[in-house]
């Protein structure tokens, strides 16, 4: 990995970046409404032109949405970090985010390390079960799976888990709604709470997995190294697992990018339905009432977690074969 291609990918990165930063600027000020006025009238039921003005400046929309000096502002703000107050909660944007992502990160952390531990191993014993009525239950299986969508599983494991018990005699085990701030000095609640929503995104996280592993080790296994080690003698365990796995792990880490901005993305759905208050819930909010700041900020932050993802893959990518350039 020469120092060439290492700067070439971080202008790469720098340059998503911007035109990430932009995007999210256009989007929501194609949106329709007056963010100020909606504050102002949700707030104290009208709206004074001296207030407007104050709020305008303050979210930057002096001359209208789409002025020049209100863009420039966004991005100095966006690209130092600068998100500005949310005067709906009466907060930094940044205090905002700071008690939300914790929960969010571990959402996504641990829906990802879970679909890894167990998709990987499935997708070995289907290979080894291979022509046998096991493999065709186990890919079966991951191709229902990987076909559903997050949020149809998130609400059929809902609908059985929690609005089910609310019309039984006992009570639910997983408790909706009971994470309102950032503790997690309760293991037991936040693991209760977090329950159906990792279990949402770590079976079909593990189901593709599962479909990609099986396919590198088919792809793997039909190479001549293989068969060479099958001439000299070479046990079908040692060749599964030390030789043919390893090698089906390159294709599996390029894959691993995308996994998780799968799963990133589909937290934000679980969030909203499992009332989780991570940064998928301040998304949802936001948008519904054109909070600017507190929007950008949020899904500013949230991509270039994914871009992040996305980078460190390829230098893995390439430091496991150094053929590939990044």
């Amino acid at each position: 990995m020469n120092v060439y291609l290492i700067a070439r990918k971080i202008v790469q990165v720098v340059a998503l970046v911007l035109v990430m930063a932009v995007l999210l600027y256009v989007i929501f000020r194609l949106i329709p409404g007056n963010p100020a006025e909606l504050f102002l009238i949700a707030d104290r039921g009208h709206a004074s032109a001296a207030e407007l003005q104050s709020i305008r400046a303050q979210l930057g929309l002096v001359g209208g949405k789409w002025s020049y000096q209100g863009f420039v502002k966004y991005l100095q703000d966006v690209l130092t970090f600068n998100f500005g107050y949310d005067y709906y909660r009466q907060a930094t944007v940044w205090q905002l985010i700071d008690q939300a992502l914790p929960y969010t990160l571990l959402l996504i952390g641990t829906a990802t390390v879970f679909s890894y531990v167990v998709g990987l191993p499935l997708g070995i014993t289907s290979i080894w079960f291979r022509g046998k009525k096991a493999e065709s239950g186990i890919v079966s299986g991951g191709l229902v799976l990987n076909s559903i969508p997050y949020f149809i599983l998130a609400i059929v494991l809902y609908l059985y888990f929690v609005a089910y018990f609310r019309l039984a005699p006992v009570r639910s085990v997983f408790p909706l709604g009971a994470l309102t701030h950032p503790s997690f000095a309760n293991f037991a609640l936040v693991a209760a709470a977090l329950a159906l929503p990792l279990a949402t995104l770590a079976v079909i996280g593990a189901a593709g997995n599962l479909l990609t592993m099986r396919a590198a080790m088919v792809s793997v296994l039909g190479q001549d190294f293989i068969m060479t080690a099958r001439a000299k003698g070479v046990t079908e365990g040692s060749i599964m697992f030390h030789h043919a796995a390893r090698n089906a792990m390159i294709p599996v880490s390029t894959q691993m990018a995308l996994n998780f901005a799968t799963v990133a993305s589909g937290a934000v759905i679980t969030e909203i339905i499992y009332s989780i208050p991570g940064v998928g819930q301040l998304v949802y909010n936001s948008i519904l009432t054109l909070d600017y700041p507190l929007a950008e900020g949020a899904l500013f932050l949230l991509a270039l977690i994914v871009i992040g993802a996305y980078s460190l893959v390829d230098f893995i990518h390439a430091w496991l074969d150094p053929r590939i350039q990044i």
